[in-house]
Parts: structure tokens; sequence; C-alpha cells
């Protein structure tokens, strides 16, 4: 593999990792506080993509905005999703299956509702209305403006995160419920309190991880879900309930679908019609070696 193409494929692999590390936090905040592998996380970031999108269109094409407009509404789509859906389920006592069955119709609900709006406004496989600009250029690689825009943001909102979970009251408690439910219930936690707070905060991330994707990218009903087997990847590398290991699974599994993929490419013709198969290999690979992840002590 030349230089040039090793120099753009780290560069992508980079943008890419940051992306999926955003979108993978709040898959784990899921799991770890409300025990849910949420498969309709996807659809919440589907949700911030169009919401930047429509926000592009329709009112400013300035970053700021519409990825504020896309972790407002899609906070408030994963709380009210929560309490019609997850919360009763809760409160009869289901069984995780029927958790994960309901994530799966929570899913399809949201994903083909996407679908009917999209046809009757003509809003499938358009970009985010972001100028792009070139910010630095030479004969390897070029960085554009949406670069400083994906990583610093992405990066910025999970130390946030990291932040809030170590050092406030709310991540506290958050980690409280993650480590003995009934204990922490019964030392007066308010847990339908902080259940919602993580809500709104797991649809802000994938909203804004959305509104990022669609400007890196294209928007359309199906943006989420044909990232979403990239994100559970690094959530498996993490194993499901550690942040640095997810961050950390993000950037491998990024390297592995842009660095790794370019040198198979170059060296043995591997075609890059085989790139989605990448995250599912990584999968089965970490749960048939080492399913508790590779930051989590073995058990």
């Amino acid at each position: 593999m030349t230089t040039p193409l090793l120099l753009d494929s780290l560069v992508r692999s980079l943008q890419v990792g940051s992306l999926y590390a955003l979108m993978a936090v709040g898959l784990t905040l899921t799991f770890a506080v409300l025990r849910l592998p949420n498969f309709a996380h996807a659809e919440l970031i589907t949700v911030g993509a169009y919401v930047a999108l429509v926000v592009s269109l329709f009112i400013s094409g300035n970053p700021l905005l519409v990825m504020g407009a896309a972790f407002v509404v899609t906070a408030l789509v994963a709380l009210v999703s929560h309490r019609i859906v997850f919360r009763p389920l809760s409160k009869l006592n289901s069984s995780m299956y029927t958790l994960i069955l309901a994530s799966f119709a929570l899913g399809l609900i949201l994903r083909y509702t996407l679908f009917l709006l999209a046809d009757r406004y003509d809003l499938f496989d358009k970009r985010i209305a972001v100028p792009l600009e070139i910010w630095f250029q030479n004969g390897q690689f070029t960085i554009t403006n949406i670069f400083f825009w994906v990583v610093p943001t992405s990066l910025g909102l999970v130390l946030g995160l990291s932040l809030l979970l170590n050092y406030t009251p709310l991540g506290r408690e958050m980690r409280a419920l993650a480590d003995n439910f009934s204990l922490a219930k019964v030392i007066g936690i308010p847990v339908e309190q902080v259940h919602d707070l993580t809500w709104l905060l797991v649809g802000g991330m994938a909203g804004v991880a959305g509104a990022l994707w669609g400007i890196y990218t294209w928007v359309n009903p199906t943006v989420g879900w044909l990232a979403v087997l990239s994100v559970f990847a690094a959530t498996v590398l993490g194993g499901m309930t550690s942040f640095s290991g997810t961050i950390l699974g993000a950037y491998l599994v990024a390297l592995s679908e842009n660095t790794a993929m370019q040198f198979l490419n170059s060296w043995f013709g591997l075609d890059f019609s085989f790139k989605p198969a990448i995250p599912f290999v990584i999968i089965v690979l970490v749960l048939l070696v080492r399913p508790q992840g590779f930051t989590a002590k073995k058990t």
C-alpha cells in the first residue's frame, strides 16, 4: 500500500472511529444502566440525521444549530419511547428477551415512519447542507472542515459524558444502578428520574452522531441501521459496559474497516464489497475468544 493511500485511510479511520465512539457510548450506557441491548438505537441515529437534514435545508446550515436541534429532538424521541414502551414493560417484570423484541419492534416503527415521511417530502439520499471547505490539502491526503467538526465534537461529547459519570451526583447514581440495581433502589436513588435522564443523554448523543454522520456521508431511512453493526462490534469489544473499552473498540473497528481493508485490497486483491463483513467477524471472534471484552476483567 502506497504512503498516500495509507495516510488517507488513517484520516478516514480517525474520523469514522470518532463517529462510532459517539454512537457506541450511548448504546453502552443503555446496556450498563438500563440493562437493555437497545436495537432501536440505530433509528435514534437516523432520527438525528433527519432532524439535522431538515434544519439545514429549511432553517440554517450552521453546524452548531444543526447538531443542537438533532440533540434536543432525538433526546425527546428517546424519552417518549422509554415512557411508552420500555417503562411499562419493566413494571411488568418482562424478561430480557421481551425487551429486546420490543426494541426491534420500536426500531421498525421508527424506521418505516421515516420511510413514509422521506417518501412524502422527497428526502431520500440527501446530504446535510453544511458548506464543505478544504482546510488542508497536499499530494497525499485532504482534510475538510467536516473532519474538524466530526472529530473534536465526538471526542468532546464522549469526554463530557465520562466527566458526568465520574464527577457528578447524577453520574454516581447511574453507576450505582449499573453496579447493583436492587441496592441502589433500597438506599433511595430515584430510579425513574435517573432512567429518564439516561434516555435523554442516550438519545441526544445518538442524535448528534446521526447529524455528524449525515454531514460526513448522506441521509436516508436506513443510515442508522447500516452503521449499527459496526457500533455493536465496538460495544462488544468493550464488554458492553466499559466506556473506555467501547471507545477503543470504535477506533479498532474503524481501523479494520478502512486501513486494514485498504491493506487487504492492495496486497491480496480482496474486494471492498467484503467491508460490511468486518464488524460481523469481529463480533463473532470476540464472543468466541473473550466474550467479556478486551478491557474487562475475566470472571
